[in-house]
């Protein structure tokens, strides 16, 4: 079974927003040590259908999608579901596994206390 990873992000008019992305992709992709394609929701390509498309016709049969947004807002609690219900119909025979977004983990706890004691000096 061929499992391949998508790295959802929301997108955005501001390119040098869009880098962000693929930057945390690459480092995924390093820590995992597999291959992650990063995918926008707007303003940006690939979009989650063109991502899903072009892993299915590189021979997945497992996606597995990573929505790379913090909490359970619009996007992760409908829209990208609306996709996913659109593409698991269109694509019977491919596994989509959907992960739980970034949340109040202790991880991000962390980063962002690291960054406020960077402003505090």
């Amino acid at each position: 079974m061929k499992t391949e990873i998508i790295l959802l992000g929301h997108g955005s008019r501001r390119a040098e927003a869009n880098q962000g992305l693929l930057v945390v992709a690459e480092k995924v992709s390093s820590l995992l040590g597999q291959h992650v394609t990063p995918a926008y929701m707007a303003h940006d390509k690939p979009s989650l259908p063109e991502a899903v498309a072009e892993k299915i016709k590189e021979g997945a049969s497992r996606i597995i999608i990573m929505p790379l947004f913090l909490f359970r807002g619009i996007h992760v609690t409908v829209d990208i579901h609306e996709e996913l219900r659109e593409l698991r119909e269109q694509h019977p025979d491919v596994e989509i596994v959907y992960t739980r977004e970034l949340g109040a983990d202790d991880g991000i706890a962390g980063l962002a206390s690291e960054r406020i004691k960077e402003a505090m000096g």
